[in-house]
């Protein structure tokens, strides 16, 4: 297992049973994950919808944890 290096900070976007996850494997994680369901022929568009909700969760906590605000990389 890859030691997180990334600082442990409450987010106001994943449940407290997250807090402390490894950001980038949880990411990469639902990613396969996706990507296995939109591969199969049968398409389950709740789970789908369910997993690019997370996605967005774990991505805003991730900008969260490193101090982004928002879509401009700027701020």
């Amino acid at each position: 297992m890859p030691l997180n290096t990334t600082p442990s900070l409450r987010s106001g976007y994943l449940p407290d049973e997250l807090a402390n996850t490894d950001l980038r494997t949880e990411y990469a994680h639902l990613r396969e994950e996706l990507e296995s369901l939109l591969s199969e022929p049968d398409k389950d568009f709740q789970r789908i919808d369910a997993l690019v909700d997370q996605l967005e969760l774990v991505q805003l906590a991730f900008k969260e944890q490193h101090g982004i605000k928002g879509n401009n990389p700027n701020e």
